[in-house]
């Protein structure tokens, strides 16, 4: 997968309460120009394994991608998700589905030959699920790998 430079809000606590950490990074970018690119897309980075972290201390990072350098403030910042080998599954998931696309990802390392790498796992997201008909999402699930 290519580096990303993204722009960031951080979002602590159970996935499904993320939404309000998007909402500010729109708020925040709408207004800069950083969403009128058909190249820009939005990424959730997870910080956190939930399987480690109890739910309500698992961190996560809303993102969209940066073409050029911005001014950040408040509750924006800027970093790098890096390039690397990453085990990539498309999955087309409704909002009650990312956990099942997660465990099959999971399920597909013991069969592999891979082992989680170091590096970001994320979500890298293809299409507004609003402008779906069946309101889902179209998401590359990413985890960087490394021979076992």
């Amino acid at each position: 997968m290519p580096e990303f430079y993204v722009a960031y809000c951080r979002h602590t606590g159970a996935f499904n309460q993320i939404g309000s950490a998007y909402d500010k990074l729109i708020k925040w970018a709408a207004p800069r120009g950083l969403l009128s690119s058909p190249d820009v897309k939005t990424i959730t980075v997870a910080h956190d394994d939930p399987s480690i972290t109890s739910i309500e201390k698992v961190r996560s990072s809303v993102c969209i991608t940066l073409k050029e350098d911005v001014k950040v403030e408040n509750e924006i910042g800027k970093m790098t998700v890096p390039a690397g080998k990453y085990a990539v599954g498309r999955f087309e998931v409704g909002k009650d589905e990312f956990e099942k696309a997660w465990n099959s990802m999971c399920l597909w390392f013991t069969e592999s030959g891979y082992q989680q790498g170091d590096g970001c796992t994320y979500e890298l997201y293809h299409s507004n699920h609003m402008e779906h008909p069946e309101q889902k999402f179209i998401v590359d699930s990413c985890i960087p790998v490394k021979p076992l």
